[in-house]
C-alpha cells in the first residue's frame, strides 16, 4: 500500500511540527504526484486489476478525502462515506472470489467524485492538513477506531 505522504513520519512529530513550511499548501509537484497515483488507482479499478493494491489505494484515498473534508476543506457527507465504503467493500468481496478488483460501472462515478475531491483538496489544503489526514489514516489503519474530527476535539 502507498504512504499518503512520500516522508517518514511520526505521529508525535505530526504534532509538534507546524512549522512554517507546513501552513503553506503543498507543493504542487507533490500534489500532483498524490494525485495523479489515485486517478491511475481508479482507472486500475474501472479497467478490472488482477492486484488488490489500487483498491486499497482508492480506500486510503476515500479516507484522507474525509480527514480533509473534516478539517474545512470540502465537503464530504457521513452518507457519502457510508455509500463509498459499501461500494469498496463489494470490490473487495469481489475480488477476494475472482481475484479480479473491479468497480461497477454504477460506482465508479461516486469513487470518481472522491477522487476529484481529493485532487482538489490537495491543490488547497495546507501541507499540516495533509500531515493531520495522514497520520489519522494511519492511526485507523494500526487499529484505532474512527472518529470523526469533532468528536475527537471534545
Amino acid at each position: 500500500m502507498s504512504n499518503a505522504l512520500p516522508f517518514a513520519r511520526s505521529p508525535q512529530a505530526t504534532q509538534k511540527r507546524l512549522s512554517k513550511a507546513q501552513l503553506l499548501p503543498i507543493p504542487r509537484a507533490v500534489a500532483d504526484n498524490l494525485a495523479l497515483q489515485a486517478h491511475l488507482s481508479l482507472e486500475a479499478l474501472r479497467a478490472g486489476s488482477p492486484d488488490i493494491g489500487p483498491a486499497q489505494h482508492i480506500t486510503e484515498v476515500m479516507l484522507l478525502a474525509r480527514f480533509l473534508a473534516e478539517a474545512g476543506h470540502g465537503c464530504f457527507p457521513d452518507e457519502a462515506l457510508r455509500d463509498a465504503d459499501a461500494t469498496m467493500a463489494n470490490t473487495f468481496a469481489r475480488g477476494d472470489r475472482s481475484r479480479v478488483w473491479t468497480v461497477d460501472a454504477n460506482d465508479l462515478e461516486q469513487l470518481a467524485a472522491i477522487v476529484s475531491l481529493y485532487d482538489h483538496q490537495l491543490r488547497r489544503a495546507s501541507l499540516a492538513a495533509l500531515t493531520i489526514a495522514s497520520a489519522r489514516l494511519d492511526q485507523l489503519k494500526a487499529g484505532e477506531p474512527y472518529r470523526d474530527l469533532q468528536k475527537r476535539r471534545a
